[in-house]
């Protein structure tokens, strides 16, 4: 049963969904122990990466055969997942395509490898025509249709998607299916069936620590994002405690100092869990974090110092379009570069013209004054086809302004149901509003 309905139906705001359990839930003596680069080095296996990136560069230098170039750009992008140091992602891809040039764009493995790490670098569209290649050659089709599959549900093609998944991966009680029923399920608004899926496939894959923690990390993700946050506390909790977490190790100490910041209030300790994750990666994402507790706190000018290093950083093109979206809505809300964000919108939408990007097209347009326009792109590419809450914050807000008061009360209170996903600063904007 949908848990949420379409956008533009009346909703009920109900006493459970619209109140916020203020008991505190981030156990600050629990956490602690984990705040500690020797656990983080044991548990992420940063050290045995580093072994095995030592290995295959002397095997390389011994001999440039393309087996060697395709395990170590394997390891580069282990050693990415947990640190978010891009040049690794660059190594890797670099080997990568010497690889695929040697084979002459004939060998399916490469290509699928190609095709991932497209993922990971958000150009989607450049992992379908990568995995389409790999297709035709005709090696472990399952993988190459897997690739589709996921890369079709951040372009929007979900008719496509939901071929494959019912058609193309055809063991439906394998890790692989669940994971993506799962999504596609939270994609269809069917928040309870997402869960299950994706709590099935956790247990599926029980004898890998680093599958099983990726699994319970995103349990706790999707958790968070229902509402049920005393459980998804547990579920990164779990991950801490498991012997090797690998990437899912920081992802999850994040998650709880998100919850101690969101639900809890507690931003100190929030900011000191938060300040040993922005210590141990590369990237810049802690800092719309750090933003967000400022302007929480009331410190205008602290939040402008990290949202302007988190622009600086994040638009250096060594990223490749990994934050296009975060710097499309900066550069709108935030610095009033409507050129940049003009620019960047329309890229994303070439790469990614899902109802997601349709909506931060709509929001830039709604920042430039372009009332209309936002909400005739809202009308034939957002409302409908989408169940999450952001769009539906900013479709609320943008209607108000057309003068479509019940249409936006009824979107906002859809959104403010959402509550802890999006986040006090925003739910204060959104009571204001209401």
């Amino acid at each position: 049963m949908l848990k949420r309905i379409l956008f533009g139906v009346l909703l009920v705001c109900t006493t459970i969904s619209c109140t916020q359990n203020t008991e505190p839930i981030v156990n600050k003596e629990e956490i602690k122990p984990f705040i500690d680069e020797k656990k983080f080095v044991q548990k992420s296996g940063i050290e045995k990466v580093n072994e095995d990136i030592t290995f295959w560069t002397s095997k390389l230098e011994e001999n440039e055969a393309p087996v060697y170039k395709v395990k170590l750009a394997s390891v580069y992008q282990s050693k990415f997942g947990i640190t978010k140091d891009v040049s690794y992602l660059a190594k890797a891809e670099n080997l990568l395509t010497e690889s695929n040039n040697f084979y002459k764009e004939q060998n399916a493995g490469v290509l699928q490898a190609l095709a991932q790490l497209s993922i990971t670098k958000h150009d989607f569209q450049e992992a379908i025509e990568y995995a389409e290649q790999a297709l035709t050659i005709g090696e472990d089709k399952l993988l190459s249709h897997m690739i589709i599959y996921d890369a079709s549900m951040e372009t929007g093609d979900f008719e496509h998607a939901s071929y494959i998944l019912e058609n193309e991966i055809t063991n439906k009680s394998s890790f692989n299916y669940l994971i993506r029923r799962s999504q596609f399920e939270d994609y269809s608004g069917n928040a309870s069936e997402s869960i299950s899926a994706l709590e099935k496939g956790a247990e599926r894959i029980d004898y890998s620590e680093s599958l099983s923690s990726w699994a319970h990390s995103n349990l706790g993700d999707r958790l968070g994002h229902e509402g049920n946050v005393p459980k998804s506390y547990d579920m990164f909790l779990k991950v801490l405690k498991k012997k090797r977490s690998g990437a899912s190790y920081l992802h999850s100490l994040k998650g709880i100092a998100y919850i101690a910041y969101a639900h809890d209030g507690n931003t100190e300790f929030a900011k000191e869990i938060l300040d040993f994750v922005h210590s141990n990666q590369e990237s810049p994402d802690a800092l719309l974090m750090y933003a967000e507790i400022a302007e929480y706190e009331g410190d205008d000018s602290l939040k402008r110092e990290y949202l302007n290093e988190f622009y600086s950083k994040a638009s250096d093109p060594k990223y490749y379009g990994m934050y296009d979206a975060e710097l499309i809505q900066l550069a709108a809300t935030e610095f009033g570069d409507f050129e940049v964000a003009e620019a960047l919108i329309q890229k994303e939408l070439e790469n990614r013209p899902s109802p997601i990007t349709y909506d931060l097209q709509a929001w830039v347009k709604f920042h430039k004054g372009e009332i209309e326009e936002a909400r005739s792109i809202l009308e034939d590419k957002v409302l409908g086809k989408t169940y999450e809450p952001v769009p539906a914050y900013h479709a609320g807000i943008i209607l108000k302004e057309a003068g479509e008061e019940e249409k936006a009360n009824n979107l906002l209170n859809y959104a403010k149901e959402a509550s802890f996903e999006l986040g006090p600063v925003t739910v204060r904007d959104i009571n204001s509003k209401l």
